[in-house]
């Protein structure tokens, strides 16, 4: 008794291109929604003057000093936490938030370093770190001492 095969019936292998013109096209749009084409500006410096008969006198507005980076160095004196931001002591956790805040709103792709000294836990050094990364500072360092 013979048994007739599966593949006598089959027709000839044929690749329909219409999926992959598809996908193709889904692509293209894909990268087109996702592709940056903002034109970058360039500030050009120019000797314009105001017009006259404006009565005020048009001051270019001051720059600001810019900053490295901002070291938050925690210490302990007399057995009590001291945390120095930039040199600048504080006493109370909420006041550094409140200078890291600050300096955040100014500049937050600044690097901030971390320099825990002496007896200092890891847990308030770990405070730090996360109030940092709560202000959305984007470059956070840990400093070490360098062991010769």
């Amino acid at each position: 008794m013979r048994r007739s095969s599966p593949y006598v019936d089959r027709q000839s292998l044929q690749i329909s291109m219409t999926p992959m013109i598809d996908v193709v096209f889904l692509l293209l749009v894909f990268f087109l929604w996702t592709a940056s084409f903002q034109v970058v500006e360039y500030s050009l410096p120019s000797n314009i003057t105001p017009p006259m008969g404006t009565g005020a006198n048009v001051q270019p507005p001051p720059e600001m000093a810019d900053f490295e980076q901002v070291v938050v160095r925690l210490t302990k004196e007399g057995g009590r936490l001291i945390w120095k931001v930039n040199d600048q002591p504080r006493f109370q956790l909420p006041e550094v938030r409140q200078l890291m805040q600050t300096l955040a709103s100014i500049k937050n792709d600044v690097p901030l370093v971390i320099d825990a000294d002496g007896p200092v836990g890891v847990g308030d050094v770990i405070d730090i770190y996360d109030m940092a990364r709560e202000l959305n500072f984007q470059d956070i360092q840990f400093a070490v001492d360098a062991k010769n």
